[in-house]
């Protein structure tokens, strides 16, 4: 199995309680998708599993820094206030504020500080799973690479960048902090709903 790295900052709005088995959703307040299909998915399952499951839902950022932030997070749950591209989108529907409240918990991806870069470095190299028989030459290589590139970022978010999550919206089942299976974009309930029971 691979494991999860989950780093929980702010908290938003309740409280995450890991179970046997959790239900994590890795969302961006600027990502319309996350909102047309996913917030919607996740509300749904929480209301069905919540007893079982424990679910977390993480803004997060890898992208449009200046709009995926933790204030717009904080009124998005508050208030309802849609911003971006999510903003444009949703008025095509006729919404001009999120309809429904989420009631399940929310928090913010927790940003890395400066400290922390060679340890998240070498957690994301060792998601290779060809990394601990390399060279320590093509070891050295590649760690060099993978900070460079963190070094770069405006600001890096440690649950979507250590995991290297594809996007967002990421829905992430796991148990005992390994990935047992995930999924991005827009998947179907019934997909996930299959994969859940077969775990019960």
């Amino acid at each position: 199995m691979v494991p999860l790295h989950l780093y929980v900052g702010e908290k938003i709005q309740g409280n995450f309680e890991p179970k046997k088995l959790n239900l994590l959703l890795n969302f961006q307040v600027n990502c319309p998708g996350c909102f047309l299909y996913a917030l919607p998915t996740f509300s749904k399952l929480y209301k069905k599993y919540n007893n079982n499951l424990g679910f977390l839902a993480l803004s997060t950022a890898f992208e449009d820094f200046d709009v995926n932030t933790t204030k717009n997070t904080i009124d998005l749950v508050n208030e309802g206030t849609l911003v971006g591209h999510t903003k444009h989108a949703l008025a095509e529907y006729g919404y001009n504020k999120l309809q429904i409240k989420p009631e399940f918990p929310i928090a913010m991806d927790k940003k890395m500080e400066s400290s922390q870069i060679d340890e998240i470095t070498e957690k994301i190299c060792l998601l290779n799973p060809n990394f601990s028989i390399w060279s320590n030459y093509d070891q050295d290589l590649f760690l060099k690479k993978v900070k460079n590139y963190l070094v770069k970022l405006p600001e890096v978010s440690l649950t979507f960048t250590t995991n290297q999550f594809r996007g967002t919206p990421t829905f992430t089942l796991f148990n005992n902090n390994e990935i047992l299976h995930s999924w991005f974009g827009h998947v179907k309930i019934a997909e996930i709903t299959t994969k859940i029971n077969s775990f019960n």
